[in-house]
């Protein structure tokens, strides 16, 4: 892709979720419907609205105290290509974050994707969730296809 094109859907994207942040703001009775995908399983529940037009999706997500996503940074959390946090409400406030912006436990998180990646970009986030900033390099440790590869606790270990 050449970079004005880049540029161009970097901008429609950040138009997009800033848009949506103040329809949230302003139109509180007309907030999207957010379909809830996912689990409490890896310590992250993930909604998702589609944003028709533009073949993309704004994937939602709360960092939960048991997440080990708390204390990483938006940089390590390694999202595909075409995928990016957008917003970040921490509180009251909003943010739009650099790589360096660091979560924190409680931030409400906007991830703008493509909407064929969607299933990429839920699966490394429950990963970093799961495992913290390192999530690729443990995930490699564990044998394909094993129950504790899969976040299924066998008899002798006890819920973390």
């Amino acid at each position: 892709m050449n970079a004005e094109l880049e540029l161009a859907i970097a901008v429609g994207m950040l138009c997009a979720a800033v848009g949506f942040a103040v329809g949230l703001a302003v139109g509180r009775g007309r907030q999207p419907r957010w379909a809830e995908k996912g689990s409490f399983t890896h310590k992250v529940s993930i909604g998702f609205a589609t944003l028709d037009r533009m073949d993309g999706v704004l994937l939602r997500f709360e960092v939960e105290p048991e997440s080990k996503m708390s204390g990483v940074e938006v940089g390590e959390l390694r999202l595909p290509p075409g995928a990016a946090v957008s917003l970040i409400t921490r509180g009251k406030d909003a943010l739009v974050p650099s790589g360096r912006t660091t979560l924190r436990t409680g931030d409400q998180v906007l991830v703008v994707t493509a909407l064929g990646k969607v299933d990429e970009v839920e699966d490394r986030l429950r990963a970093v969730s799961r495992y913290g900033r390192l999530a690729g390099w443990y995930e490699s440790l564990e044998p394909p296809n094993s129950a504790r590869a899969f976040g299924v606790r066998t008899a002798g270990e006890s819920a973390a």
